[in-house]
């Protein structure tokens, strides 16, 4: 706990000498992200960073501001999430949805920002980064898709969210490279040499490595970290001893940086004891309970011309096929396979064990880690870097257990086995199982023989489950693969169903939208009586083409009835539709019939080529509209004029059925516009439906009341 509360006071003091005393150097600007609303992981924006070597803190600055794109009004700021992580990209869930696969934990660090697109300046510090690639993954915060409101192309205001990403970097002050067994020191004034980079090289396959530091001053505080490609420990150095223990990545360069927090001058003595250990041929020191040898397990790399497809293959001589993995008693197996940067970081690497012949009574257990081995406890335990995990595979059948790690780091990943017999009626390999312990009696090791699968896909072996699709996205020159489900369903896998309707859902909404088009019967029936017979058939028209549309997409692919392709049932839906509004002002505006029938030719003509341009804009619902009035004023006017009064057209229809009429078009637009979002669309669009209908039952003109 307390060197918890020190690291965190560590971070802090950090970041506030790095903005009072760092000087920062802008090294890369990525201007006009455009982010999308978060219903996938398929609608994040990805920005690509690079951070130089010797670098003691890099600073990413995110401003987000709202651009106008159209309509009326002006743009309110929204909510902005970014993530932020080395190496790869990060896998974020922030919908709160389940993933049903099993998934790798205790990955790499990110880190996160929420603000609003409002122009503001916000960054992420992190002092110590690991050079490299850096990702960060950017978009329109999460909201309940239910509330969402549909709203009419065209009214209100269209707005983009735009993200500016830059990075800028402080460079260390003083860097040097030591050797092994050797002790250093390294003078920290408070000018420009406040900061230091020591350089240094783990030989072999060291488990532990500890670091002596003293302070030369006793008021001096000074920050120290060990960096691979990620931070490993943190401490804050005083006059006492200090030592920083951590398991190094396997046969790499590590980085301890150094910054004078306050205090004038101070040497910092440094002793970095490292004996060339080769676990293969030595000793694997684990938790200090036993020691074993570690035997190396050497595997194929087999890669596919598709994105993200690869596997690591045990390969025995000049076998194509793979062999089985020996596991014996008193030694690590360890496998070791590569993730490269940004080309394999897209998919998903799935780890899987199964035992060659079934056993009750034996179960080998499977610890996954990026850079070093994990060792395994007589428990069944995974010790990782400073801490005691459950295992993360655990197989005792010939059924195999897998554990999938999305979006993989780049390095050497390892899995570590062991097998273990369990006795019977043991109470602890339970717990051990679940948990994570540093022994049990019951469970003894073992010889075994066990099968490996070590792959990478897209998505989940390349599937989303059965409700959705594995499609390959690419977003700021990064491409990552992702799933598109369908059905209500979400979540990484496509396997959260919190939004997935039920069958008596969907058949409710199903039949609401398609059997609220049977209004249209009685707007057909009225115009056939008053021998409005162009008009009858485009009425007809609009209710078939409405249903089967409906019936086509309201259905959620369950019960869905299409008679042919969903974008033709759109069209002829909203053509008839735009034409209806049309036909129904033309025969308001009571021309003779020659002017009517030219009216009605060219409407359909023109209203045609809007439908194909963009059947959803307003711009396209007004044409027929304004025109519409235009000529119902025209000809309306002409008529007052001859008679020199205006008591055209009759009194009845003026004072009742016009002023009825318009209302409940007005309502319904209303309702249409402003009132339908995704929980009550089907409510909302079907009162439109009965809405429209009607009113053309009230607006449509008796001949005796326009003579």
């Amino acid at each position: 706990m307390l060197k918890r509360k020190l690291s965190f006071m560590l971070i802090i003091l950090s970041l506030i000498i790095s903005i009072c005393c760092g000087e920062f150097i802008k090294i890369s600007q990525q201007p006009a992200n455009i982010l999308e609303d978060f219903f996938g992981y398929r609608h994040v924006s990805i920005i690509h960073f690079n951070v130089p070597e010797n670098v003691i803190t890099a600073a990413f600055k995110f401003t987000a501001k709202e651009t106008k794109t159209g309509g009326l009004g002006n743009c309110s700021p929204r909510d902005v999430s970014v993530y932020l992580k080395s190496g790869s990209i990060p896998l974020v869930h922030p919908d709160g949805s389940k993933i049903n696969a099993k998934l790798l934990k205790n990955r790499r660090k990110f880190y996160h920002l929420n603000f609003t697109s409002s122009g503001d300046h916000y960054s992420i510090l992190k002092p110590s980064p690991s050079a490299g690639d850096w990702y960060a993954i950017a978009f329109r915060s999460w909201t309940d898709p239910d509330s969402e409101k549909i709203t009419q192309q065209g009214i209100g205001t269209a707005c983009d969210t735009v993200l500016d990403a830059e990075l800028s970097v402080e460079r260390v002050g003083q860097s040097v490279f030591i050797k092994n067994n050797d002790e250093n020191t390294i003078t920290l004034s408070s000018n420009l040499l406040e900061t230091a980079m020591i350089r240094f090289f783990v030989p072999g396959d060291q488990q532990t490595v500890n670091i002596s530091l003293i302070s030369s001053c006793e008021e001096c505080r000074v920050a120290a970290n060990v960096v691979a490609k990620e931070t490993l420990i943190g401490a804050l150095i005083n006059q006492t001893e200090t030592t920083l223990a951590f398991k190094p990545y396997v046969n790499s360069f590590h980085f301890l940086t150094l910054r004078l927090l306050s205090g004038n001058a101070t040497n910092i003595s440094i002793a970095l004891p490292i004996d060339n250990l080769s676990l293969s041929d030595d000793i694997f020191d684990i938790d200090n309970y036993d020691t074993v040898a570690v035997n190396k397990v050497p595997l194929t790399r087999r890669s596919l011309p598709d994105f993200f497809l690869f596997d690591y293959e045990h390969l025995l001589g000049n076998s194509s096929k793979p062999s089985p993995v020996n596991i014996t008693v008193d030694s690590l197996t360890v496998l070791s396979y590569q993730v490269a940067p940004v080309y394999d970081v897209g998919g998903t690497v799935s780890i899987g064990i199964k035992l060659v012949k079934k056993s009750d009574d034996i179960v080998v257990v499977g610890c996954v880690s990026l850079g070093y081995y994990a060792g395994i406890t007589a428990g069944g335990g995974c010790m990782k870097q400073n801490s005691l995990t459950a295992a993360d595979l655990w197989s005792n059948s010939t059924k195999p257990t897998t554990i999938h790690i999305p979006y993989p780091e780049p390095g050497t990943w390892h899995l570590s086995m062991k097998a273990f017999y369990i006795e019977s009626k043991c109470n602890c390999s339970v717990e051990c199982r679940t948990s994570g312990c540093k022994s049990c009696d019951c469970m003894n090791e073992t010889s075994t023989r066990v099968e490996t699968n070590i792959a990478s896909s897209p998505c989940i072996e390349g599937h989303c489950n059965s409700n959705g699709r594995c499609l390959h996205y690419m977003t700021g020159g990064s491409v990552f693969s992702a799933c598109y489900c369908n059905g209500g369903y979400r979540g990484f896998d496509c396997a959260d169903d919190t939004y997935v309707l039920t069958g008596g859902s969907i058949l409710i909404r199903l039949l609401l939208l398609t059997l609220s088009n049977l209004a249209f019967l009685a707007s057909s029936y009225v115009a056939f009586r008053r021998e409005y017979y162009t008009e009858a058939l485009v009425y007809v028209s609009v209710m078939f083409f409405s249903t089967f549309y409906h019936a086509c997409e309201a259905g959620e692919n369950i019960m869905s009835f299409c008679i042919t392709k969903l974008s033709v049932l759109q069209f002829c839906d909203f053509y008839n539709a735009l034409l209806s509004i049309w036909v129904t002002l033309v025969a308001m505006a009571s021309f003779g019939p020659r002017l009517t029938a030219f009216c009605q030719i060219s409407g359909a003509i023109v209203l045609a080529l809007g439908a194909e341009l963009d059947r959803t804009a307003l711009w396209v619902f007004l044409l027929p509209a304004v025109t519409g009035s235009i000529l119902i004023g025209v000809s309306w006017g002409l008529r007052c004029r001859r008679q020199h009064n205006f008591g055209y057209p009759a009194s009845r229809y003026r004072n009742v059925y016009l002023p009825t009429g318009l209302g409940l078009v007005s309502v319904g637009l209303i309702c249409y516009a402003f009132l339908q979002t995704r929980r009550n669309y089907h409510i909302i669009h079907s009162f439109w439906h009965v809405c429209i209908a009607l009113s053309v039952v009230l607006l449509l003109p008796k001949r005796k009341h326009m003579k």
